[in-house]
């Protein structure tokens, strides 16, 4: 369950405006969201993934201080290819930056996390928005097949 979001460095001013239609990018997060539940209802998109310099452009759009004094970095770094808390936790210790790992939901309530991930794999003028389990409940539900429609018989 995955919606791929444009993410244009040229669509949004400096201060998180999108130039288009003149929304702040935490209103646009919401219609993401928004989008998001009612393509894979009942689902509610809990992971924000983007190419480095496409969160970084995120952590700049969304900070409230001046973008430049900030030492916040919107993003955990996969491992191996797999989120791993506990290793971007240690990682942070070392580091000048202080890691932002999720922002609040706009579209439910703001206690609902949205997981910030970075992925050097994605295309910088993108962002996916999807959902996560690690429940394998949950996980053989996403993969039972859906009947399409089509029965052949032989």
């Amino acid at each position: 369950m995955e919606l791929i979001i444009p993410f244009r460095k040229t669509s949004f001013s400096p201060d998180g405006v999108n130039l288009l239609n003149g929304k702040f990018i935490l209103d646009i997060q919401s219609e993401w969201e928004r989008d998001f539940h009612n393509k894979f209802n009942p689902y509610y998109a809990n992971l924000l993934t983007g190419h480095p310099l496409a969160m970084k452009r995120l952590t700049e759009y969304m900070a409230t201080d001046d973008p430049t004094d900030s030492n916040a970095d919107f993003g955990m770094e996969l491992i191996e290819g797999q989120i791993d808390i506990d290793t971007n936790l240690a990682i942070e210790k070392f580091s000048q930056t202080q890691t932002i790992y999720a922002i609040g939901s706009r579209f439910q309530d703001d206690d609902e996390p949205i997981f910030l991930i970075k992925n050097e794999h994605l295309s910088e003028d993108i962002l996916v928005m999807s959902y996560y389990t690690d429940s394998e409940e949950e996980k053989e539900k996403e993969e039972v097949p859906v009947y399409s429609g089509l029965l052949i018989n032989i």
